[in-house]
């Protein structure tokens, strides 16, 4: 699946995530094809027919392109990725802290917790 896809497709479940109390049992390519369901019924009753289009687009492409197995291994790549990164911002803190200035120590350290976030979020979206 091509990255726009992915990142638009994540975007929709995440954005679903709160909406789909029958897709909380669904795992992998399931999931998203519930979440996206309930987004297009969503736009159609409130006759959002922009969103409509864009929903039925992605629908197509996840129907033509989702497999569980290739969805895990781009989930446990973003985790892989998101690690490194975790890595990288902890090493930029103790740099930063080696040299004691307040300011990038403190920029430092918020870098880190925005990283850690996006690793627990990336964990969080492997395990559904």
């Amino acid at each position: 699946m091509n990255k726009l896809l992915t990142l638009s497709l994540t975007m929709l479940v995440c954005a679903a995530a709160s909406t789909g109390a029958s897709a909380q049992a669904l795992t992998g390519c399931a999931a998203k094809k519930a979440d996206l369901q309930e987004h297009l019924a969503q736009a159609q009753a409130h006759g959002n027919h922009a969103q409509q289009a864009k929903l039925r687009l992605a629908q197509r492409q996840l129907n033509a392109n989702c497999t569980d197995e290739g969805l895990r291994r781009e989930r446990e790549a973003d985790v892989r990725k998101k690690e490194r990164q975790v890595a990288k911002r902890r090493a930029d803190l103790e740099k930063a802290q080696a040299k004691g200035k307040q300011d990038k120590i403190a920029r430092q350290e918020k870098k880190l917790q925005d990283a850690e976030a996006e690793l627990k979020q990336a964990q969080d979206m492997l395990a559904k």
